[in-house]
């Protein structure tokens, strides 16, 4: 009985034992082919900021280049993040000398017109009577915007744009029955300066002081002045002068040229001052307007 009782003990150990190795490699290899961790289907969003920076949009703002045939003051550099800040257009000035006005209460009247094309910069219009004839209205605006006026026998008007490329109007008018001759000096900063003149006159050498137009300007290098001038269905005789008030070599003489109705001409200069004279060397008819314009390196 005992030995009965003995091996009874003996089996239910070996039992016991079989039993536990395989409850122990459960244990051990029950997760093996579990991934480490559980995905989840929402992205984490980190609250830290990112190590890199994003770009903040610039505060300035590039103005949109008006649709025109001719050369932008703008140059872009190239867009990469070594590329240097665009140089600033440099000065240009011209001066139209004794433009004589007509009178606020003609009604056959016209204003003067001027117009240019400013890059980024100060723009400012000085206007000096040369006849003691009274007051001068003389206003600045641009196309979308009345920027000031002001009525005196001299006077300055004066703007600054954050613009590449912007259009300034002066208009000029004698006051009441005033018929001034003024000097109009323009300063603006562009790469390639034009100015264009409407109204003015080319009524003839009967009536010397409303006979074309004279304009002084600075060369600022070597290049071309050139003339684009149209005044009217009617042919006259003209002649065209250009003098260089540096001293140089540079005088050009047109002539006796046409009859014609408009004149495009361009003439070599160099750095320095020029005088630019365009003139009917005909009588004339009287009043004949003339619309012209003057470019120049």
């Amino acid at each position: 009985m005992e030995s009965r009782s003995r091996l009874v003990v003996i089996a239910l150990v070996a039992v016991l034992a079989v039993v536990g190795g395989f409850a122990a490699g459960a244990l051990l290899t029950g997760n093996r082919g579990s991934p480490a961790g559980t995905p989840t289907g929402e992205a984490q969003v980190s609250e830290s900021p990112s190590e890199i920076a994003s770009e903040e949009p610039s505060a300035e703002t590039v103005e949109p280049e008006s649709e025109s045939p001719e050369p932008t003051d703008e140059e872009t550099p190239e867009a990469t993040e070594s590329a240097s800040p665009a140089a600033a257009a440099p000065t240009a000035s011209i001066t139209f000398a004794r433009l004589m006005l007509d009178a606020a209460d003609n009604p056959d009247g016209a204003d003067r017109i001027l117009t240019w094309n400013s890059a980024t910069g100060s723009v400012k219009a000085d206007v000096r009577s040369v006849t003691p004839s009274g007051n001068v209205r003389m206003c600045l605006s641009t196309p979308d915007k009345e920027l000031g006026c002001r009525t005196a026998g001299s006077g300055t008007l004066s703007a600054k744009t954050t613009k590449s490329r912007e259009t300034f109007i002066l208009t000029l008018r004698g006051e009441g029955t005033s018929q001034p001759a003024v000097d109009v000096a323009l300063t603006f900063p562009a790469r390639k300066p034009k100015v264009a003149i409407e109204n003015a006159r080319f009524d003839g050498t009967a009536y010397p002081d409303t006979n074309g137009i004279q304009a002084r300007f600075d060369a600022r290098g070597s290049g071309d002045a050139h003339l684009v001038a149209d005044w009217g269905g009617h042919p006259f005789l003209y002649e065209v002068d250009l003098f260089d008030e540096t001293g140089g070599s540079g005088n050009a003489t047109l002539a006796n040229q046409g009859p014609s109705t408009n004149v495009d001409e361009a003439f070599p200069v160099t750095a320095g001052t020029w005088r630019l004279v365009l003139q009917n060397i005909e009588d004339g008819l009287g009043t004949t307007d003339l619309t012209a314009t003057i470019s120049w390196p």
